[in-house]
């Protein structure tokens, strides 16, 4: 296992495990670890940013049961929780980066930028949506901007929030509020396509473009924004996904945003990487000494998934970041008004929580 960073590195945003992800875990061993590490967060409410007035809430209890599960944590206590499961069984290599790779039908030899080579069956790259692996292996132009931004934040405030998701719908505009602790947020926001870029490589810079853009936001949003310090952990990128036409080439395989990544929007991105891991090495477990026929089942039974992922982000986007003051005004009506029966079946559809899990062959 290959890794850029010079070391493990405890950082990242919050992501959210759903349904056939949560099952993941389960399968992997891990569940324990991950729920043990979740934030004490027990409700998830949405609010008209204009307004601040509230329009519906789901508490962690009810996603979970229809979602078919429902874990909120740190991407870096995902990562914890998978090191300890392998560390003893894996060799880890970090601040190692693959410079060349030279595949054919049988076997792939990659040069480090150690200056090492090493020969093996199979490369999985699995290092995100600006994939280093995919543009060796697949070549580029396969990135699909939906527009706009997404900021990721981690701080130290002293809030005075209560423990829950905080949603804020906007005009092209959203921002979740998450306060895990009474000293500390994350915060993720949305900024659509006729929202001004936002400047990436000053904190500073980017705390006064937050403020002004966000500016009819309620207080609790201004708040957390205007405390943004250089020490704070801050991770801007353009709102894209992932289409390839295959995500497994001669012995080279993508998996997670580099194969298909879904964007934010989605709530799944997590999820789906859990899942093309496992039925990679399922699909590869049944198939012996038949990579090729494995890679084959494994972009079989996840292309289809991704799709859909794929698919469900690109209506988020429409609906959460319309740069119409009219469809806002509708989808808060809406949210406000829908039943919570209508409401949990709109959500088990998103986030294809209809699938059946016994759906997902593993190893």
């Amino acid at each position: 296992m290959l890794e850029r960073a010079p070391r493990f590195q405890p950082l990242g945003h919050y992501i959210s495990l759903k349904g056939n992800g949560v099952e993941m875990v389960r399968r992997m061993g891990i569940f324990d670890a991950c729920e043990a590490r979740s934030a004490p967060l027990e409700e998830v409410r949405l609010y008209s940013a204009a307004s601040g007035r509230y329009l519906r809430s789901e508490h962690s209890a009810t996603l979970a049961k229809t979602l078919g599960g429902y874990i909120l944590l740190r991407r870096a206590d995902l990562q914890s929780a998978l090191h300890d499961l392998t560390a003893e069984h894996a060799d880890i290599r970090f601040g190692i980066e693959i410079l060349r790779t030279r595949p054919d039908a049988n076997q792939v030899e990659v040069t480090l930028s150690d200056g090492t080579t090493e020969i093996g069956d199979l490369l999985v790259g699995a290092d995100g949506i600006h994939s280093a692996v995919r543009g060796l292996a697949f070549g580029s132009g396969f990135e699909r901007p939906l527009g706009g931004y997404y900021i990721a934040i981690t701080q130290r405030v002293h809030h005075g929030l209560d423990p829950v998701v905080h949603t804020y719908l906007g005009t092209g505009r959203m921002v979740n509020l998450l306060p895990v602790s009474p000293d500390s947020v994350s915060a993720v926001v949305y900024l659509g396509a006729d929202v001004d870029a936002p400047p990436r490589n000053d904190v500073l810079a980017m705390r006064d473009h937050l403020l002004a853009t966000c500016a009819d936001f309620p207080d609790e949003v201004h708040n957390v924004l205007a405390d943004l310090g250089t020490d704070d952990f801050v991770f801007a990128d353009a709102i894209a996904q992932i289409d390839l036409p295959r995500i497994s080439q001669d012995r080279v395989a993508l998996v997670g945003d580099a194969a298909h990544c879904p964007t934010f929007l989605s709530g799944m991105g997590t999820s789906l990487a859990l899942q093309d891991t496992h039925i990679l090495a399922g699909s590869l477990a049944r198939s012996r000494d038949n990579v090729a026929e494995g890679l084959s089942r494994y972009e079989e039974v996840m292309a289809p998934i991704a799709r859909r992922y794929r698919d469900s982000a690109a209506s988020a986007h429409a609906a959460l970041l319309t740069s119409s003051q009219v469809k806002a005004r509708i989808r808060d009506l809406a949210l406000r008004v829908i039943p919570d029966r209508v409401f949990e079946r709109g959500m088990r559809r998103f986030y294809d929580s209809e699938r059946p899990l016994a759906n997902l062959p593993g190893p």
